[in-house]
């Protein structure tokens, strides 16, 4: 009598020698996974998920997804540019909020995991570089606005600016 196998394909290449269960492959290659049958269940029960959150610096973050304190604050964070820019901004300051939070947690512990205070901090010094880009980016935006609305203040610092070309040139 011919032994039943598994029979799928290992990383050798070879195939499998374990005993198969009722569909055929052993408990380790159960079959190809068709995914969940109901997307829209499958899609509810994944919103506000946080179980794979690790520093929080990749969550997404939107509105909608805020905690109370939090929307607070948003409305708190000053507007000066782009409204996209701004948006990115604030939600730069909540992701910091947030990495602040789980540091504090972390150090609370008993034991805190100092591999994953270093994982924080290194994640809250990439976010802060992050938002020195979007200052950068909001100083050239407000910049070019000025320039570009060239009222009675930049009317005259573009005729000193020709004065001097003038004088520079001749």
């Amino acid at each position: 009598m011919e032994k039943k196998v598994c029979g799928a394909k290992t990383r050798k290449g070879s195939p499998c020698q374990k005993a198969p269960l009722k569909n055929g492959r052993c408990r380790l290659h159960g079959g190809k996974s068709t995914g969940p049958k109901d997307k829209e269940k499958h899609r509810q029960r994944l919103k506000g998920n946080k179980n794979a959150i690790v520093t929080g610096e990749y969550e997404t973050i939107s509105f909608d997804t805020l905690l109370d304190d939090e929307k607070e604050l948003y409305n708190m964070i000053p507007e000066d540019i782009d409204r996209q820019v701004k948006g990115r901004y604030k939600i730069l300051e909540i992701r910091t909020r947030r990495l602040m939070q789980r540091y504090s947690q972390e150090l609370e512990k008993n034991k805190p995991d100092f591999r994953m205070i270093n994982r924080l901090e290194e994640a809250l010094t990439r976010i802060d570089a992050r938002a020195n880009e979007l200052i950068r980016e909001m100083r050239e935006l407000s910049t070019n606005e000025t320039n570009e609305d060239n009222g009675s203040l930049g009317a005259l610092v573009d005729i000193l600016v020709e004065v001097r070309n003038k004088r520079l040139g001749s």
